[in-house]
């Protein structure tokens, strides 16, 4: 799943490929879910990607609907 693949990108230490991955999701009309935006925050917090992890954390709800959770919050720490 996409999911997986932006998971195995973050846990390894490559942040820009799992963000170039959520992109290429989104444009195949996939949306995401909040598992997908831990997977996307974790990359973005472990790459040092500060402002692109904020920017995902607000669209979560202004674009996609999804009220972060503790886990959500956990990354942006």
């Amino acid at each position: 799943s996409w999911t997986a693949m932006i998971a195995a990108y973050a846990q390894n230490g490559h942040g820009k490929q799992a963000l170039e991955l959520f992109g290429q999701m989104v444009m195949e009309n996939l949306r995401p879910n909040k598992i997908t935006f831990v997977s996307i925050l974790s990359a973005c917090s472990h790459s040092g990607l500060l402002d692109d992890g904020w920017g995902y954390f607000v669209s979560m709800d202004r674009e996609y609907g999804i009220i972060p959770m503790v886990e959500h919050y956990g990354c942006m720490i």
